[in-house]
C-alpha cells in the first residue's frame, strides 16, 4: 500500500531518531506502543519509556516537571500526549530543556479530532483530553528550538473520517477514501486537518 507522504515523514524520523544515543518516549506507557512497535528492531539500548506511575514505564513523573537532569537527552518521541497534559506549553518547554544542543524531538498531535480521554481501567490511571493543535499554537509552542518542521496529517475528508460512528471501518478503506477525496478536491491544501507531525531540533 501507498504510504501517504506524512506517514513516510514519521518512518524517516524515527528511524532518523532511532540512531541517537538516548531517546526518551514521553507517555510511552511500557514502551513501544502508539504504533512504534514496528520499529522496535531499530533501537538497541538507546530507548527508555516515560510516562504517569501506574502505566509501566521504564521512568515515571510528570511531563510538566521532569526528574530528567537538562540536557541530558538526544532524542524524543511524544505520541498522542500533549492533548492530554493541562499545560502543553510548559510539556514543550521541559522538552527543550532535556534535549541535548542538537537534539530532536517528534511530536504527534491532534487537530479537528473527537474526544479521546480515558477514566482509567485496569488498575491503570486515567486522563483527559483538554486541547487540540493548529499551526500557529505549534508554531508558539516550540518557538525556542532552532529549527521547526511542522507537517499536516490529512487534510477535510482525512478529519472528517476521524467523527464516522463506527471507526473500524477506517482500517477497510475509509481512511484511503478519504485521502483520494482531499487530494483530488484539493482540500489536502486547505488548513483542516486530523492532526500534525512536529520535527523540533534543539
Amino acid at each position: 500500500m501507498t504510504m501517504n507522504s506524512w506517514d513516510i515523514f514519521l518512518d524517516e524520523k524515527i528511524r532518523e531518531i532511532s540512531q541517537k544515543k538516548s531517546v526518551l518516549d514521553i507517555g510511552g506507557g511500557s514502551g513501544f506502543q502508539k504504533g512504534l512497535g514496528k520499529y522496535k528492531h531499530l533501537f538497541l539500548n538507546n530507548y527508555k519509556s516515560f510516562d504517569i506511575p501506574g502505566m509501566g514505564a521504564d521512568i515515571e513523573g510528570d511531563i510538566h516537571d521532569m526528574s530528567t537532569e537538562s540536557e541530558s537527552v538526544d532524542g524524543i518521541i511524544c505520541n498522542a500526549v500533549l492533548e492530554h497534559v493541562v499545560d502543553p506549553i510548559r510539556a514543550a518547554n521541559e522538552m527543550h530543556r532535556i534535549l541535548r544542543k542538537g537534539g530532536v524531538a517528534l511530536i504527534q498531535v491532534p487537530s479537528i479530532y473527537p474526544y479521546h480521554g480515558n477514566k482509567g481501567y485496569g488498575g491503570k490511571p486515567g486522563y483527559g483530553d483538554y486541547w487540540r493543535f493548529f499551526d500557529d499554537s505549534l508554531s508558539y509552542m516550540f518557538r525556542d528550538f532552532s529549527k521547526v518542521e511542522i507537517i499536516k496529517t490529512g487534510g477535510y475528508f482525512h478529519a472528517l473520517a476521524a467523527f464516522f460512528p463506527i471507526q473500524s471501518f477506517r482500517k477497510f478503506g475509509l481512511d484511503r477514501c478519504a485521502v483520494f477525496f482531499d487530494k483530488i478536491l484539493r482540500r489536502d491544501k486547505g488548513s483542516t486537518t486530523a492532526g500534525y507531525l512536529v520535527y523540533a531540533v534543539k
